[in-house]
């Protein structure tokens, strides 16, 4: 799917078009053969840049081309995979493609990217006739969504601890393992984000002015933010799931504990009852109550061994 924005400068906004004309935001999302044959053969585009936005294995990083004077950014996206049911949603990123030419401004990838939705619908202000400031505010409204998810993330986590300090269930400890897992996808993409925002800064094809340098320093300061907000959740959520593997353990141990113990209770009157079944001469075993002292004697033992195990604290 190809959508076309031009800048409509009386109104200060983005306008669909039909046409590839100059200084237009172009987004293409997962595009077939013909889209992307009609792409390359509107714009100035690279053939490489357009596939390596596809490429759902590339790490965020920037590549410049001399001969079409194009600049190739590639950054990971944070998103939120859901199967219907928020209760096994999972945290992951996808990466972004962002081609700046001297005519247009590509975003290209395999997959809808819902945070673009707000630039194409105005919600947020981009401007394709200055190139620069509007790469740096897709930019920076990707590190707005990290910083959203990991609040969504923590909350999620404080939610799921407190239904597990009332009761133990394995989907709760999924749901934490779901979520330390995003974490870990969060802080390696927020890491190469962050040299790639850096590469960017220092590169003479990306020219930038007074406000601009300002906008990415801000920016930066945001992604090391959001990864010490990942590194400081993260490090929370591996001390609490290893906290409730050793309440697993624990109560492990007070289960086999008590079947141990029980089982040596319950052991006793079929010790006693076992001698007075045996074919012999035993005391007491030709009265008509005996069957009512070897009840009372299986009592008294087991009685006494359970004091002894109760002064050892094992009950």
């Amino acid at each position: 799917m190809l959508k076309i924005y031009e800048y409509d400068r009386r109104n200060h906004q983005v306008v669909p078009t039909d046409h590839f004309a100059n200084q237009t935001w172009i987004n293409a999302v997962d595009p077939s053969a013909e889209e992307i044959a009609t792409l390359l053969g509107k714009t100035d585009l690279p053939e490489s840049f357009v596939f390596y936005g596809l490429d759902k294995d590339e790490n965020a990083r920037t590549e410049y081309n001399e001969d079409d004077d194009a600049t190739l950014i590639i950054f990971d996206v944070p998103i939120l995979q859901k199967d219907g049911s928020n209760t096994n949603a999972v945290y992951r990123t996808v990466p972004l493609g962002i081609i700046l030419t001297k005519n247009h401004i590509v975003t290209i990838s395999n997959m809808h990217m819902p945070f673009l939705d707000s630039f194409s619908d105005n919600r947020r202000h981009l401007n394709p006739t200055k190139p620069i400031h509007a790469v740096l505010s897709i930019l920076a409204h990707v590190v707005s969504n990290y910083q959203r998810y990991l609040r969504d993330m923590n909350k999620s986590r404080e939610r799921t601890e407190d239904r597990l300090q009332r009761n133990m269930h394995n989907r709760d400890l999924y749901s934490l393992m779901r979520i330390q897992r995003g974490l870990v996808y969060f802080l390696m993409s927020l890491r190469t984000d962050r040299l790639a925002l850096e590469a960017l800064r220092k590169a003479p094809h990306f020219p930038l002015n007074d406000v601009d340098d300002e906008y990415i320093d801000d920016i930066l300061t945001e992604v090391q933010q959001s990864i010490e907000m990942a590194q400081i959740s993260n490090n929370i959520l591996t001390e609490s799931m290893d906290t409730y593997s050793s309440v697993i353990n624990n109560n492990m141990n007070n289960v086999m504990k008590f079947l141990t113990v029980y089982s040596i209770l319950l052991t006793i009157p079929t010790l006693v009852f076992s001698f007075y079944g045996m074919n012999m001469t035993l005391p007491i075993a030709n009265l008509g109550v005996s069957w009512v002292i070897a009840i009372v004697l299986s009592l008294i033992i087991g009685a006494l061994v359970a004091f002894h195990f109760w002064r050892k604290h094992l009950f």
